[in-house]
């Protein structure tokens, strides 16, 4: 068995087992990724009746399909015959039903069986519909949830979360920027929560980021950190340049100077990178004890077009290069928390605050993870 972990007492990184254990990984599984909200797309990724993307964490495989009434259900994407796959691509768009190839039963849109051939007349297909997630949309952003009691509603936990734009369901996907890293999910977060190793690691970056900046916003405590983004000088958006780099900009309610959004849910493992002319939405899916998939979502207003109102390339390109300069960090970090010589270290109290809360909602959220449980 796995060595028991237990919280630190003093302000130290986790124990190495927390990075190497295969046992200690199913639990965070179970305990947090299976246990609250997840973010799994943008409304503009299911335009019509029938679109559908695929969610997958662990074990769990999830169809998320836009039914006829507007509403965006999530269905796990196992048939309540046998258990085949209904749907293997990532995304797509079924116009009538959900069908399964193996023997032909079909569900509608709602996950409510729709037809199951020759079962015969006492079959009762109210029975058979597809199992359910639990669903809600915050600024555009789709968020799942695998518990069986109904969470507590996003819009309660981040309700002092007040973008500066007009609402982000009128946002769209530019582009989605995806890396598997031979790295811990944690050791990922961990470093999106920090700016401590920007000015070695993030020379392009810190010349628009002020990494000592002190911005207003909204603090939830150990959940969540909102502020406005510290920039340097006349810097307005995060771009290699530091100036808006489209023709279209959300509407902002506040002034060009002020329109600038940083967020991460610790619960989540969520963040959101917002400037007036792009969003950037991270989140981090665990594979494996030493691998995850990172996922950079890029959202723009839906009147601005690539190549016409702004260039991808240049628009996107100091978020891409951080988080490249990021994998290779984190990887570096995996490498060392196997070496048996590895024993966590103190944060530093200024740099390193969000760590420390983040450690506050792990432990809450693990509990007791001893080898006796």
């Amino acid at each position: 068995m796995a060595p028991a972990i237990r919280p630190p007492e003093t302000a130290q990184a986790l124990p190495r087992e927390a990075y190497l254990s295969q046992e200690h990984f199913q639990k965070e599984l179970e305990r947090i990724f299976y246990s609250t909200w997840q973010y799994a797309g943008h409304v503009s990724e299911f335009p019509t009746t029938g679109s559908y993307k695929r969610f997958a964490v662990g074990d769990v495989d999830l169809l998320l399909v836009r039914a006829g009434d507007g509403a965006i259900n999530a269905l796990h994407n196992v048939c309540r015959h046998r258990g085949a796959q209904l749907v293997s691509d990532e995304t797509g768009t079924c116009k009538r039903a959900l069908t399964c190839h193996y023997h032909g039963w079909a569900y509608n849109h709602d996950g409510s069986l729709r037809g199951a051939p020759k079962m015969g007349e006492d079959f009762d297909k109210t029975q058979f519909g597809l199992k359910r997630a639990h669903t809600e949309i915050w600024n555009g952003c789709v968020f799942v949830h695998l518990g069986d009691q109904p969470p507590t509603p996003v819009r309660e936990s981040l309700a002092e979360v007040v973008w500066p734009y007009a609402d982000l369901d009128r946002a769209k996907v530019a582009e989605v920027a995806t890396y598997e890293v031979e790295t811990n999910w944690k050791i990922c977060w961990e470093n999106a929560l920090e700016c401590y190793h920007c000015a070695i690691n993030h020379p392009e970056l810190v010349r628009v980021f002020d990494q000592d900046g002190d911005a207003g916003g909204a603090d939830g405590g150990d959940d969540y950190v909102y502020f406005v983004n510290p920039l340097l000088g006349d810097s307005l958006s995060v771009t290699l340049s530091g100036q808006l780099e489209s023709k279209v900009l959300f509407e902002c309610t506040t002034p060009l100077d002020e329109a600038r959004g940083f967020f991460q849910w610790h619960t989540s493992t969520f963040e959101m990178v917002a400037s007036p002319d792009c969003v950037a939405v991270m989140t981090y899916t665990p594979l494996a004890p030493n691998r995850t998939r990172i996922t950079q979502t890029f959202l723009v207003p839906e009147k601005a077009e690539a190549g016409t109102d702004y260039d991808p390339g240049t628009l996107f390109e100091l978020h891409k290069l951080a988080r490249e300069q990021d994998n290779q960090l984190c990887t570096s970090v995996q490498k060392g928390v196997t070496n048996p010589a590895y024993v966590p270290g103190p944060f530093n109290d200024i740099y390193e605050v969000e760590n420390l809360r983040f450690l506050d909602v792990y432990w809450k959220l693990m509990g007791d993870t001893s080898d006796s449980d």
